[in-house]
């Protein structure tokens, strides 16, 4: 083990001009960036993010609620997204006429994220321009994923609108088919007309059967004043039941002919009746035809108003809020020179070590080459 170990101090000792000619060069290109290298500021923004209102419109079914931990989630990856875009990234550069791109730009750019906090970090080598980029480009991302994030209750408003449009059409239709049925048939409300009828003709019939009782005891009375007429003496009549009866009996024709009126209303309301029960089915027709097309206008209505109120919540994006804004750095960070220094030594001798081996061992098996290229033609003429 001890004569390996001096067998590899040997070569290193060899080629020791070259281990340290890499070390030479490496930290020389290493001092040189460095010198060449701007001083770089950070600006810091921190975000807190609570859990938002879904921006959804439902029309027909409630969606399945995501817990808080998950809505933050995504806001945070969203957001993170909105940092990240070329086109923030270039809104930024033109509200402050950076001379730089928009790759440029982002790659000063770090975000990362803890529990319901957001750290955007901003890298430049000015810094008035780092605070300004780090806090106008959290401002332009601020609208630029307010918008996207109002884009689902802004499309859903306006189909709900067209919407409301067609079924206010419908509507005003239905009304107006039912407003004609009514005008041409001269009733409000057919079901009230009907019940209303149907009243009278009990009344009528109360009475007509009021008529009939009165008429029969009429008609009794005239027939006895008949037989009492009948057993009468004629040569000394103590009452003139003849003339009675006939008295009686102009009272059973008044109460007939009264009859005979009520029975033409009692037909003349069986008729209407009659004719108001067959128009039952078309006037059911309209008006469930308004009741449709009411009910489908007022949650049209509604659902348009829940669309203005989450278009309105998205932009607002209230939900995040910034805890800390950026400052002005008072120094630059601190310059990782040293640290780069200190590896690209190590890294530099390590490589060179192991390049005084790899020529070591070329060399080695270049000379073996050479030593059995000798050889064999002093072989040859012995044989």
């Amino acid at each position: 083990m001890a004569a390996e170990i001096l067998t590899y101090l040997r070569i290193i000792k060899k080629r020791w001009w070259l281990i340290v000619l890499l070390f030479v060069v490496t930290t020389a290109v290493i001092l040189l960036n460095s010198l060449r290298e701007k001083p770089v500021y950070q600006a810091y923004v921190r975000l807190q993010v609570i859990a938002p209102e879904s921006q959804e419109v439902s029309l027909f079914s409630t969606t399945r609620a995501s817990s808080a931990d998950e809505e933050i989630v995504a806001v945070q990856v969203q957001f993170d997204a909105a940092l990240h875009s070329y086109y923030v990234a270039w809104q930024t550069i033109n509200d402050l006429n950076l001379g730089v791109t928009a790759a440029e730009m982002l790659e000063g750019l770090a975000v990362s994220a803890e529990e319901e906090f957001l750290h955007v970090t901003f890298k430049a080598d000015n810094p008035m321009d780092v605070e300004a980029i780090a806090t106008r480009h959290v401002e332009n991302a601020f609208r630029y994923y307010a918008q996207v994030r109002a884009k689902s209750a802004s499309v859903a408003l306006q189909f709900i609108q067209e919407q409301l449009l067609d079924e206010e059409e419908a509507l005003t239709a239905a009304q107006g088919n039912l407003l004609t049925f009514k005008i041409n048939h001269n009733l409000d409300s057919l079901s009230r007309e009907i019940l209303s009828i149907q009243d009278q003709l009990r009344d009528l019939r109360l009475l007509r059967a009021r008529l009939t009782a009165d008429r029969e005891r009429e008609q009794a009375v005239g027939d006895k004043y008949r037989e009492e007429a009948a057993k009468a003496d004629p040569d000394n009549p103590t009452r003139d039941y003849a003339t009675m009866a006939i008295e009686q009996d102009a009272v059973v024709a008044g109460i007939l002919a009264q009859e005979a009126q009520y029975d033409k209303l009692i037909d003349e309301q069986k008729a209407r009746l009659e004719e108001l029960l067959k128009l039952s089915t078309e006037y059911d027709t309209l008006v469930r035809d308004v009741t449709r097309s009411g009910s489908n206008y007022s949650f049209l209505a509604d659902k348009e108003t829940e669309a203005k109120l989450k278009e309105k919540q998205a932009t607002n994006v209230s939900f995040i809020q910034i805890v800390e804004p950026a400052r002005m750095p008072d120094r630059p960070q601190a310059s990782t020179t040293p640290k780069m220094l200190a590896v690209g030594a190590l890294l530099s001798l390590i490589a060179g070590v192991i390049l005084t081996f790899v020529l070591e061992f070329m060399s080695g098996l270049l000379s073996s080459a050479r030593s059995a290229a000798a050889a064999r033609p002093a072989g040859e003429g012995r044989s």
